[in-house]
This record gives C-alpha cells, structure tokens and sequence, in this order.
C-alpha cells in the first residue's frame, strides 16, 4: 500500500495541540430530547448513536460531527459508573507522531500508552488512535482528559472508500470518513466547536492549566477565579465547580451559513440558540 509523504515534529518542535472533541454525561430527559429533536437529527450535523466496542469497553452515545471537531453525549442511564454532568475534554493532534513528542517534552505528567486504542470492526479489532492521558485528569474520572493521534492504517481499514487514498490521520480526513458512512444531514450547519466554559474543581483546572501552558496556550486569569485557556483553534474558560455547578456549562460553536434571525431550541435542561454563524448551547 502507498503512503503519502507526511510531516513528522521533530524532538525540537512543539506540535500544535487542537480540541478534538468533547463529551458529557446529560441526564437522561435531556439526552432523549437530543436524540428525538428532528432539527439536530436531520439539519444540524452529521449523526449517529452508536454502539462502540473496543478491546477495553464497550459504550453507548450520541454522537454529532463537525470538520474538525465533534462532541458526543452519554445518557445517564446507560452509564452507571459516572454522575450527571461528568465530561471529557479530548485534545487532537494531527501530525503523525506528535503524541511521542509530546510525552517526551512533558514527561510524566503526561502518560502515553504503547498500543493504540482499538474499535471493532466487522468482526475484529483494529487499530483507531494513540492515546496520552493527562496523569491529573485520568480517564473515566469526573473530569477526564488526553491527546488523540489517530493510526496511520485506521482509514485503509475502517470503510475504505474505493476511489480515495485511504489515508491519512487529521481530524479532518477521520470527520470526512465518519459522515461519509452516515446518512447526510441536510445542509448541515455544524462547522467546529469553538469554545467551551467548564465547571471544574481546582486540581482539574490546575492539571489543565499546566497542560495547556507547555503545550503554547494563552492563560488569562480573571477575578472570581475563572480561568480562560486559548489554543490554536478553540477557547477553554474554566470556571470554579461546586456541587450543583459541574462539568460542561456552555459549548460555542462555529456554524457553516448565516442565519437572519435568532433560533432557539429547548432541548430538556439545555438551550441551543443559533443566531449569525454561531450557537451557543447552554446546560443545566
């Protein structure tokens, strides 16, 4: 199989550190008016639930994918191990190798594994992404986070498409192939998630804070205590969590056509209002 030349950080370099996605555990009224609102399903973004099986897990979610970005919710229901309001945050890199790189200039506090995360497909396990979890923030906490780099062979093996390369291991090219295999939204709006404001107790948000600062953020801190993170492509404003006010508050997101007019949309305990090329999606 051919390989398309790619660029590879070398030890000296900093690669860039994108968002890659997002996810949260919604109560479970919220999660079924998601996946029952005909606009969503139909307009909004490329979508699915599914089923996800991997050589560790399997899960359940909901699933809506922008260009470079996506973000998937979890039906309390179907996760007992978490609270209403847990979330991940999943940071992307998209140059083959980075995540190595990474590791190496931020040592232990990033804890890179050897084998990639695996997903099943047609009957075996293949391979889909590298995986860094941020030794503060271990997955399936209440507030999780890590770098994905997607395998280099996942497209050549996942659906491949017979008059395309099968290549390659950006968030674009994985997000292309992910709608491809979906039923199309209808002019879908979706472009990227832009921003996130997080309710987070103090050992998360310094975990975060010392993450993004070695990987080339910005960090503003504001009075009260919230915190604003800028990367590459999106804006993290952390924000202090008490028992009633955790996890993922608001999502902004980048929308593809402008709108005329304000659309809002109540979805259980969240509003999604759409005005411009924007939308703010607001929870609990």
């Amino acid at each position: 199989m051919n390989r398309r030349p790619s660029r590879h950080p070398s030890p000296d370099s900093s690669p860039a550190v994108f968002l890659n996605h997002f996810y949260m555990v919604l109560d479970s009224p919220t999660c079924k008016a998601v996946e029952e609102d005909p606009f969503l399903r139909k307009h909004f973004a490329a979508n699915e639930k599914r089923t996800t099986t991997n050589a560790d897990m399997t899960y359940t979610g909901l699933y809506f994918y922008g260009v470079h970005t996506y973000f998937e919710f979890f039906d309390i229901a179907d996760s007992p191990q978490h609270r209403v309001a847990d979330c991940g945050i999943a940071f992307g890199v998209d140059q083959p190798g980075a995540i190595r790189v990474l590791q190496q200039k931020l040592g232990p506090s990033l804890e890179a594994s050897v084998s990639p995360v695996t997903r099943l497909h047609q009957g075996k396990q293949i391979p889909w992404f590298y995986m860094a979890t941020l030794r503060s923030l271990p997955y399936e906490s209440e507030m999780s986070s890590w770098v994905m780099e997607y395998h280099p062979e996942f497209l050549a093996i996942w659906n491949p498409r017979p008059k395309e390369t099968n290549q390659g291991t950006s968030r674009r090219d994985i997000l292309k192939r992910y709608a491809e295999v979906l039923e199309p939204a209808e002019e879908p709006r979706l472009e990227d998630v832009i921003g996130l404001t997080v309710a987070a107790q103090a050992p998360a948000t310094e975990g975060l804070i010392q993450f993004c600062r070695q990987t080339g953020y910005s960090i503003e801190r504001e009075q009260g205590g919230d915190i604003t993170l800028g990367g590459p492509d999106f804006v993290l404003r952390l924000i202090p969590a008490t028992e009633s006010l955790r996890g993922v508050r608001e999502v902004k997101l980048r929308t593809r056509s402008p709108l005329r007019r304000v659309e809002e949309h109540r979805l259980g305990q969240s509003v999604l209002k759409c005005v411009d090329r924007s939308a703010i999606w607001s929870f609990g």
